[in-house]
């Protein structure tokens, strides 16, 4: 159990990869980053606040689907991560915050999230053909963000 607590508290010390992958999908209004860190199995429950209005069971096809009709109206202005990540007692999973601020490319109306939480869980991925690659990765199952 102490040994697990370690190794708990060393990984969430690191800087995970999925955190720089995620503020580069924002920044870059790019649907297709943001697709390779969505989970491929099961749905994704979705919940943001006008103007965006979503909240739904999306299956990862959906999510991307609806990220690329947001970034083809929205416009990232700020996106940061914040370094700690959060763990649920008893989930394998741990809660990113970011904080994200867009622009309405037609009106020009400035909207900020400052709260908004992906909940990722670590998967292993696939062997690559030679034999390199990470041994741990992070995939989003879940989305929600609160209005400021």
């Amino acid at each position: 159990m102490i040994v697990h607590l370690v190794s708990l508290s060393l990984l969430l010390s690191l800087p995970i990869p999925i955190a720089a992958r995620l503020q580069m999908a924002f920044l870059q209004d790019s649907p297709a980053l943001f697709r390779q860190l969505l989970t491929t199995e099961g749905t994704i429950p979705v919940s943001l606040p006008e103007p965006l209005s979503l909240a739904d069971q999306l299956s990862p096809d959906q999510t991307y689907l609806e990220f690329e009709r947001i970034f083809s109206i929205f416009k990232t202005t700020e996106f940061t991560t914040d370094p700690e990540l959060s763990t649920l007692p008893g989930s394998p999973g741990m809660i990113l915050r970011a904080r994200w601020s867009f622009r309405n490319k037609r009106t020009g109306v400035q909207y900020p999230l400052r709260q908004l939480y992906f909940f990722i869980v670590p998967v292993v991925p696939p062997p690559s053909p030679a034999g390199a690659g990470p041994v741990l990765d992070f995939k989003i199952v879940e989305i929600r963000a609160e209005k400021l």
